[in-house]
């Protein structure tokens, strides 16, 4: 077998997944219609784009379609992007402005327009049979570099935003698409970086071998991502939550508080009522605490809870709870009557729903596992 048929193999597994997984996304049920939409479209645009290597040996396209197939890959990122904002924000809608997205598309037609759709079809033959040399291809490829890039750094960006609004105020954030996003924007990096390589390698490179080699595992790294993707949605079909675009962080809402000074008296007071609160009545111990309800429970604004403890205290919300949380979970493990409850049962006791986070909050407060400190103080 070749390297072409191989390659052809494996394409063809590939853009049956990627088909497989829009159909899913555009049928199922969810409360993020928007976002399965938009990452649907997206797995059917991968599908197209990459099926040359499937159909090229059997099928000649007409050579504006064939273009068309190549240049579609523009709307990814754009697509990719939306649907990260979809996953965050819980009331995001598609809007008019949103079609700006599709400038990055538009850009990429207009720049083959002259020499290639608004040319004769002699002319598009003469255009393809020399299409590396042409100069409209070396900027096309510099240009989806630097939109590719854009939109990795713009999706960073929103995530790292994402990650400290659900610190400033969730207690467990485990629940959250956070961590689900983030992997998946690292491993799409990782293949925008070799199929990158393959680009600079196609116009430096003059050994075909090596070519067809890194197609192939560039394939492969396709293939294995997308399988990632459904074993990932088989295993945590319940995996996304998100926030609404109105969750502002602690800087933003101190720059639209009123009173952005607050005297020391009034700070005292109100610290000191948060920790008599904190530890009669244990709020912590609810795992689905948010900083709204703690807010709801001492009758005060959100506004005012949410920077007293993420600006004025100097701690996240995130790790204002657990620490009261480890407290709890300290004062039963050295409880001589609590000997026989297991880890697991104290976590959940004390607030924490999964043993990942608990063991991480655990070890940063002490020094130990639970399950060494247990050992220590036996």
């Amino acid at each position: 077998m070749d390297k072409f048929s191989l390659l052809g193999i494996i394409t063809l597994v590939i853009v049956f997944i990627a088909l497989l997984l829009a159909i899913f996304l555009f049928t199922v049920k969810t409360k993020n219609k928007v976002g399965n939409r938009l990452m649907g479209v997206y797995f059917t645009i991968f599908a197209i784009h990459i099926s040359v290597f499937f159909y090229a040996k059997y099928i000649e396209l007409p050579l504006v379609l064939n273009m068309l197939r190549d240049q579609i890959a523009f709307l990814s990122s754009p697509l990719l992007f939306l649907y990260v904002l979809s996953s965050v924000y819980s009331d995001f809608k598609l809007q008019p402005k949103h079609l700006l997205h599709l400038i990055p598309f538009a850009i990429e037609i207009l720049l083959y327009a002259p020499g290639f759709y608004l040319a004769s079809e002699e002319e598009r033959i003469i255009f393809t049979n020399n299409f590396h040399s042409n100069p409209e291809v070396k900027f096309s490829s510099l240009y989806g570099f630097i939109v590719s890039i854009t939109y990795l750094i713009l999706i960073f960006m929103t995530l790292k935003k994402y990650k400290l609004l659900l610190l400033e105020s969730y207690s467990n954030n485990n629940r959250f698409n956070y961590k689900w996003l983030y992997q998946l924007t690292l491993l799409l990096s990782f293949i925008f970086v070799f199929s990158t390589a393959k680009q600079i390698y196609k116009y430096v490179g003059d050994d075909i071998e090596v070519l067809n080699m890194m197609r192939i595992i560039l394939t492969l790294l396709l293939l294995g991502f997308l399988s990632w993707i459904v074993l990932k949605s088989m295993y945590y079909p319940e995996l996304f939550r998100s926030i609404d675009t109105k969750h502002l962080l602690v800087k933003n809402l101190i720059e639209t508080s009123e009173n952005k000074q607050t005297s020391d008296d009034k700070f005292i007071v109100q610290v000191e009522k948060l920790q008599k609160y904190m530890e009669t009545e244990e709020p912590y111990l609810d795992s689905s605490l948010t900083i709204h309800k703690l807010a709801n429970q001492l009758n005060l604004p959100f506004k005012d809870i949410s920077i007293l403890i993420n600006h004025h205290i100097g701690k996240h919300f995130f790790d204002f709870i657990n620490e009261y949380r480890i407290k709890k979970a300290i004062t039963l493990l050295e409880n001589p009557l609590n000997e026989k409850l297991t880890i697991l049962e104290i976590l959940y006791d004390v607030g924490f729903n999964s043993k990942s986070p608990f063991n991480t909050a655990f070890k940063k407060h002490t020094g130990f596992t639970p399950t060494q400190y247990r050992k220590k103080i036996s």
